[in-house]
């Protein structure tokens, strides 16, 4: 299989989560020519559901290969895309060889190249027959998709295995055991007032603004811990309408993360706790939306990460050893889900030189390095599945 070609595919047609319906039916075109059953539309989200094409364009994105008989080693990529529009510089190599985002969206996360890596490890499970499944996951991005797949996926399952290029990694090594992933809920807080004139009856409304910015002034201390890293990012603020009109509702778009689940439970409790004291002190309301949720996740299987590390280096594979993620990842979900059964599962860095930071207009990653990532991958595999 050409990864490079099969990357750059992908790279012309980005999608956001849950909108990946040509990379989707991509996908499932090149997997039609191997030897495994195929996992789409609903029946991706719903044990028993039959695959159909048309649940697709209504958001059931996403496909699972399955090869062989159970128990499965099981495979995830993901495949969404961001809303960032790429760089038209020509000497960004997309734009050099013509293989640049055709729709506005961006493959600024290298995306791309894992649904490559995948597709050419089902083309190697479709010709030796072993016992896989291969999960091409939606909505990364926002840490949606795994929490939406069906359960069924992660049974009969006797290894997991999952990658990311970059991320700091070095080129030519491979981070083997991947940790410290932080934990993320992402959330809507609203709050509620009464609106009146600004100035003819401001004694009659009552503001949300004043009741956001006090709760936006109590949460500060929610991060100060010796114990735990805590992290509260307000990237998003909508209220609002008329500017002589006491505002009567605001909505803050959260992120919060943190090193444990503990904390990250702990926080989200007393956060609302001042939502609910701040508001009701006020006359007002509020409304917590949580929107998505993922894991932290540290490695703790060290034979495994040994063993693995030692399989590459016999090959001359250079690694580095447990590198921390640092950051958030729905991939976690999988992990512990696993683990908490017995099951080997781990995580791979890729190392690679970018053209340009994660998630901006200029992100680029060596092509050449895809056939490297693909030999340790496989070896990895062939190491799990033994333990």
């Amino acid at each position: 299989m050409d990864l490079v070609l099969y990357r750059r595919l992908f790279h012309k047609i980005p999608e956001l989560g849950f909108e990946e319906v040509k990379t989707t039916k991509e996908i499932i075109k090149i997997l039609e020519n191997f030897n495994c059953k195929l996992y789409y539309g609903r029946a991706l989200y719903e044990k028993g559901a039959e695959s159909d094409m048309s649940d697709i364009d209504k958001g059931f994105t996403g496909v699972m290969a399955e090869f062989g008989v159970a128990p499965y080693f099981l495979f995830r990529t993901d495949i969404d895309g961001l809303k960032i529009k790429e760089t038209t510089d020509i000497t960004h190599l997309p734009n050099t060889f013509g293989f640049a985002s055709t729709n506005g969206n961006m493959h600024a996360c290298g995306h791309d190249g894992h649904i490559a890596l995948a597709l050419a490890l089902c083309e190697r499970f479709s010709k030796t027959g072993e016992s896989a499944r291969v999960l091409f996951q939606p909505a990364e991005e926002g840490v949606r998709g795994a929490r939406s797949m069906a359960d069924f996926i992660t049974e009969d399952v006797g290894g997991f295995l999952s990658y990311h290029i970059g991320l700091g990694e070095e080129k030519g090594y491979i981070g083997v055991g991947t940790t410290d992933f932080l934990a993320t809920t992402k959330l809507d807080m609203s709050f509620f007032g009464k609106a009146a004139h600004a100035a003819n009856a401001p004694e009659k409304g009552i503001s949300a603004l004043t009741i956001a910015m006090a709760f936006i002034d109590m949460i500060k201390d929610l991060t100060i811990d010796a114990h735990s890293k805590k992290f509260i990012n307000i990237g998003i603020i909508n209220g609002g309408g008329q500017r002589n009109a006491v505002m009567d509702k605001i909505t803050l778009g959260m992120d919060l993360r943190s090193d444990s689940d503990e904390a990250m439970d702990e926080m989200l409790k007393s956060m609302e706790k001042i939502a609910k004291c701040v508001s009701e002190a006020k006359g007002g309301k509020y409304e917590l939306n949580v929107l998505a949720r993922a894991n932290a996740y540290k490695e703790e299987n060290i034979g495994l990460v040994d063993r693995v590390i030692e399989k590459l280096n016999a090959n001359e594979i250079k690694t580095h050893r447990m590198p921390s993620f640092g950051a958030s990842e729905d991939v976690t979900f999988y992990l512990k889900k696993l683990k908490r059964r017995g099951v080997p599962a781990m995580h791979m860095m890729l190392g690679t030189n970018l053209k340009g930071p994660h998630h901006s207009d200029t992100f680029d990653f060596d092509e050449e390095d895809l056939e490297f990532f693909y030999k340790a991958i496989g070896l990895a595999y062939e190491e799990i599945k033994e333990e």
